[in-house]
């Protein structure tokens, strides 16, 4: 009886431990929204790894970026939140690697 509540508590132990692996991003629709400032974004999810500021060659807008990285399953992967802010307010939100692009780009830390 001793062996069969060690074996249960054992395995009820390891899958609360599986369970608990984060499978979906924090960053969702229900979550982030077009229109929110930086500041809420900043309040709400932290400070990003890194941001960049980016400027549209052809309207010479500036855009910047703030740089979430999301790992799941015992990191075994991993998944970079890239939003978007024009004017102040999030336009976009990205989710994937880290691409180049061919416009000027200033990182800051």
């Amino acid at each position: 009886m001793r062996l069969f509540l060690t074996q249960t508590v054992s395995i009820l132990m390891i899958l609360a431990f599986l369970t608990s692996f984060k499978t979906s991003s924090k960053f969702t629709s229900e979550s982030v929204s077009i229109g929110m400032t930086k500041d809420q974004v900043i309040s709400k999810f932290g400070k990003p790894y890194k941001s960049a500021f980016t400027e549209n060659k052809e309207t010479k807008e500036m855009e910047e970026s703030l740089f979430y990285k999301e790992n799941f399953n015992l990191g075994n992967s991993s998944i970079t939140n890239i939003l978007h802010f024009k004017g102040g307010k999030l336009v976009a939100l990205e989710q994937g690697k880290e691409s180049e692009n061919n416009s000027t780009t200033i990182v800051t830390h």
